[in-house]
């Protein structure tokens, strides 16, 4: 099977959250300008969320990055 057959089935198991979720990536990777944008935005919130005092633990976030890190190399 090649990788773009092992990558439509992939997509055909997605749930409607995680399609939506592709489509708005693929669409923002085809404008590196809104991609930039959004990136700001997220960046904005993170930074208004701590300027409240909502911050999540360092070794928490460490923990995470690593976990999203393996899933990908998973693959």
């Amino acid at each position: 099977m090649s990788r773009v057959e092992v990558a439509v089935e992939k997509v055909k198991r997605l749930d409607e959250d995680q399609a939506e979720a592709l489509l708005e990536w693929l669409q923002l990777r085809e404008n590196p300008k809104a991609l930039r944008e959004q990136l700001d935005r997220e960046i904005e919130k993170g930074l208004d969320q701590l300027k409240q005092g909502k911050k999540i633990p360092a070794a928490q976030v460490h923990q995470e990055l690593r976990e999203r890190s393996q899933e990908r190399r998973a693959g």
